[in-house]
């Protein structure tokens, strides 16, 4: 695409009014110096960690034919024949180029984006299988894997930058998919990253203290959330749960145009004639639900644990029902599918991930919970399903170098909800792991002490947990979920990262214990 026509009509400006746009062809944009190739456009900003307007020059040796910042002062100087272009609001025009460049794939696709604090990935989750299982070919993007319409890949955050986000948009558009459902995190509204596209169902969760490191207040945080209903158009559907201080304050936002879905949760025979589920029984092997719905009733028995899923299964339902018939699925069709999706439906790896085996005498779940509101519905939604006279045991930590305010939140919880608690490290990154520790037990009272164990290793703390709890005990491994790393202090400063995944350790613990009550048996 010419330059001219990829800036046309957006607030953008070349610092040379004399060079000739249409005559410079661009084949690519990026924001790391390292993938510039001849013909890219380099968008240097400044980030939260590195300036890429420090960039410009190594872009230029790469072979960038444009750059595009938002100083004149930072783009000299400049090689002959590279134009400079200047925005004064370059995140928002950062998206508005990708999508233009890459065909605008948001236009092609019906999208539903969630944010909250909690339930993000499970939500999106739920809306890529009940959309698949009604025979439409549904992207994911997400914080635990990026599902092209063709293969899956790691995510590397949550929502990723625009560039790279209309770029995968575009790739699921390649494979034939006609809908996606997205994660969209308070990091990803307050940077623009998604500004650029036409959310079709935006979800909303939940709002519990988080990312108070970036954001600084919860007011910013709240308003940062509220961005993604801030946007939405004439036409499209937002959900949100009924009873919920947080839901009201969002709805408030949305335009006169915006179709507010409400859903309940409990609602029985009775109620409104939207969307509520009820649980009408649930084990340790799933729960029986009924779902009422504008388009009919279902009944289905799904592998789904906890109350707290049932609400994020009934917004799923929701904002997938909003998408379907925006891509003109028969209702009746819908219906049918749910039924049949809803007996397969499982969670996003790593949230309440159960990891025991048969034989196992205890139960042992991985869960990512590593907020306080998500690890009190994490040990509720647990502790409904066990035996009364069980004891439900939480191993958790805090994360260093993010929002501190939660951790004796955090403690509390662990307290409140938990029989035997074992506290021990998250990702500390630079932060010494025992100062993290003491903040967590400032949260949990002196005469709570004695059910508390602290084990700075965290697998240590998993073995140790797995190994002394009693026939019939349940363990709650929580904060780090589906994650494969542990990041940890470095003696020579910085952090270093290792291999970590609680469900590994998990499991050799459990191995180890089935082994050493093999040979007690035998004695």
């Amino acid at each position: 695409m010419d330059l001219e026509t990829l800036i046309s009509g957006l607030d953008i400006r070349a610092v040379d009014d004399r060079a000739d746009l249409s005559a410079i062809r661009v084949c690519d944009l990026t924001e790391d110096s390292r993938t510039a190739v001849p013909g890219s456009l380099f968008i240097a900003r400044a980030g939260l960690v590195n300036d890429g307007r420090g960039y410009i020059s190594d872009a230029v040796e790469c072979g960038a034919v444009a750059v595009l910042t938002d100083s004149v002062d930072a783009a000299k100087p400049v090689r002959p024949g590279v134009v400079v272009l200047i925005a004064d609001d370059l995140l928002k025009v950062s998206g508005l180029l990708a999508e233009r460049f890459w065909g605008n794939p948001g236009e092609k696709l019906a999208i539903a984006g969630v944010t909250g604090t909690n339930g993000k990935t499970t939500i999106a989750h739920f809306i890529h299988q009940l959309i698949r299982g009604c025979g439409v070919r549904c992207g994911l993007i997400g914080t635990v894997v990026i599902d092209d319409g063709r293969e899956s890949a790691r995510a590397a955050m949550t929502t990723p930058p625009a560039i790279e986000l209309s770029r995968t948009l575009a790739t699921m558009v390649e494979h034939h998919c006609h809908a996606v459902a997205m994660e969209v995190s308070s990091h990803a509204l307050d940077q623009g990253r998604a500004s650029a596209i036409g959310i079709d169902a935006a979800v909303f969760t939940n709002l519990t203290g988080d990312h108070l490191d970036y954001h600084e207040s919860f007011e910013a945080y709240r308003d940062a959330k509220g961005l993604l209903f801030d946007g939405l158009g004439e036409g499209a559907s937002a959900v949100f749960m009924n009873g919920t201080d947080d839901g009201a304050g969002m709805a408030q936002r949305c335009a006169p145009g915006v179709d507010q879905v409400w859903c309940t949760l409990d609602a029985g025979e009775s109620g409104n004639d939207g969307w509520a589920i009820t649980v009408q029984s649930q084990t340790i092997e799933g729960m029986r639900v009924r779902l009422r719905t504008p388009i009919g009733d279902l009944d289905a028995h799904t592998r789904i644990l906890g109350v707290y899923n049932a609400m994020n299964l009934i917004e799923a339902v929701a904002a997938a029902d909003a998408l379907l018939a925006k891509l003109g699925v028969d209702a009746d069709e819908r219906v049918a599918s749910y039924i049949k999706t809803l007996t397969r439906m499982k969670l996003p790896p790593g949230r309440l991930e159960r990891v025991d085996a048969e034989g196992d005498t205890i139960r042992v779940f991985v869960d990512f919970a590593h907020t306080d509101d998500a690890l009190r519905s994490t040990l509720a939604g647990v502790r409904d399903l066990v035996d009364p006279t069980a004891r439900l045991w939480v191993v958790f930590g805090c994360g260093g170098n993010r929002d501190t305010t939660k951790r004796a939140r955090m403690g509390a919880v662990a307290a409140d909800g938990a029989d035997r608690i074992v506290v021990t490290s998250d990702n500390p990154r630079t932060e010494k792991p025992s100062k993290i520790v003491d903040q967590v037990l400032s949260g949990i009272e002196h005469s709570d002490r004695y059910r508390v164990e602290v084990q700075v290793d965290r697998a240590a703390a998993i073995a140790h947990a797995i190994r002394i709890a009693e026939p019939g005990d349940v363990i709650v491994i929580a904060g780090k979920g589906h994650e494969t790393e542990q990041i940890l202090p470095h003696p020579a400063g910085g952090v270093s990262t290792i291999h970590f995944d609680d469900r590994e350790h998990a499991y050799e613990a459990l191995r180890e214990r089935r082994l050493r009550l093999m040979d007690t048996e035998k004695r």
